[in-house]
């Protein structure tokens, strides 16, 4: 099994695979970065509403 740490195969599997998910994951979080930075610049609304603009009255007792 390639994922077996315990070997020196094992264990440059996991970096040989992990550099490219690495990568991507930093590629994800620019894109989302500059999508958000966009969306703010049009004005588009950020983040989870709020709750007391739609009504939310509190804790029921």
């Amino acid at each position: 099994m390639f994922g077996d740490t315990s070997t020196s195969t094992g264990r440059l599997m996991i970096a040989v695979l992990g550099g490219p998910a690495e990568v991507e994951r930093d590629l994800i979080r620019t894109r989302n970065g500059e999508g958000r930075a966009r969306a703010k610049l049009h004005g588009q609304p950020m983040g989870r509403p709020s709750a007391r603009a739609q009504g939310f009255s509190g804790p029921r007792s």
